[in-house]
């Protein structure tokens, strides 16, 4: 069985490695599709901060070959979702039994073998099986709808609230559309008409490109309150202090994304303005949540997908992709096909 291992920065390379379920509890699952995301990308180029060498391939779907006896969610030929974060179950709140509020959650393909293979072994607990509505290109991105869910629930935003989510890539981009679907109201920002466009594609009716009108028309959409809460991307390229300067006093502000750069952001106006500040990078308990709005079409994450490429182009696939992410800091996703 093959798999595909980044051994070092820039280096992916192809071997041979035997998958067999070792446990009564756990599945093997031949992957059919992998989500090509700046995610992989990062772990590719070396600036993820991956334990190398590591199978990359973060988001993932497939089919159930092989069930344990004491698997009872899953049998053979079931289409799922392998879900791309787990606790680690040693710090303290796993010990404890809160595996939910884990502090060192492990990463598929950067703290952890992730999917590039042909099957991956796994515990059933690990695999979300798959309605028939939801197609394999859509179920890629449950990890990141799960994550956006988890952002709305912090924003805690009412009906008709504004919200400034600043970066229009596919978390941006899939966190507006669900905000629409929760009724508030979302403001997309982004200095890349080109993402802007695609976004108003996706029915995303405020985007706004970022340049020196931003708090202007900030303040006419909402009528001169600016946004009650803002939401700032991972490597969005807008400074990271602006979503302070267009939150309303006593407002919410989220930072969120698969992976931070280190950054450093000035707090004076957030302390004048007593912003309420927080973090949210990973929610593998929303994954339901995020089949159940796929399924009722809450958010299309369909026109998110640049290309789809065969598994015998991945080095191909992840040079260009780490290309464009060079050239402007953003790259597209696409999807490499495994069978």
């Amino acid at each position: 069985m093959k798999i595909w291992k980044v051994l070092s920065p820039g280096v992916l390379a192809e071997e041979e490695k035997p998958e067999s379920i070792q446990s009564p509890t756990q599945a093997k699952v031949k992957v059919t599709k992998l989500l090509l995301s700046s995610a992989e990308l990062r772990v590719f180029d070396g600036s993820a901060g991956a334990a190398y060498p590591v199978i990359p391939g973060r988001f993932a779907v497939g089919v159930v070959s092989e069930a344990g006896e004491h698997c009872v969610g899953v049998e053979k030929n079931t289409r799922v979702y392998i879900r791309d974060v787990a606790p680690c179950g040693r710090c303290e709140q796993c010990v404890a039994g809160h595996a939910e509020n884990c502090v060192h959650i492990c990463v598929a393909g950067v703290d952890r073998d992730g999917a590039l293979r042909d099957f991956v072994v796994a515990e059933e607990s690990a695999l979300s099986p798959l309605p028939p509505s939801v197609s394999d290109d859509k179920a890629l991105f449950i990890g990141i709808v799960s994550m956006c869910e988890a952002v709305v629930d912090g924003l805690n935003a009412a009906k008709g609230t504004h919200i400034a989510v600043f970066g229009a890539d596919e978390i941006g981009n899939l966190l507006s559309q669900l905000l629409i679907y929760r009724q508030a109201v979302p403001i997309l920002i982004d200095p890349d008409e080109d993402k802007l466009k695609l976004a108003a594609q996706c029915g995303i009716y405020y985007t706004i490109k970022a340049d020196e009108t931003l708090h202007e028309r900030i303040s006419q959409i909402t009528g001169g309150r600016m946004a009650a809460g803002s939401v700032y991307t991972s490597y969005c390229p807008v400074p990271p202090e602006t979503a302070f300067e267009t939150t309303a006093a006593g407002g919410t502000v989220v930072y969120t994304g698969l992976g931070f750069p280190a950054v450093s952001v000035p707090m004076k106006i957030a302390q004048d303005k007593r912003l309420t500040l927080t973090t949210i990078s990973n929610d593998y308990s929303n994954n339901a949540a995020a089949i159940n709005l796929l399924v009722n079409n809450a958010v299309d994450p369909t026109p998110l997908i640049a290309a789809h490429r065969p598994v015998a182009e991945a080095a191909g696939a992840f040079q260009d992709g780490c290309a464009a992410l060079k050239e402007s800091g953003r790259a597209p996703c696409g999807v490499i096909e495994m069978l």
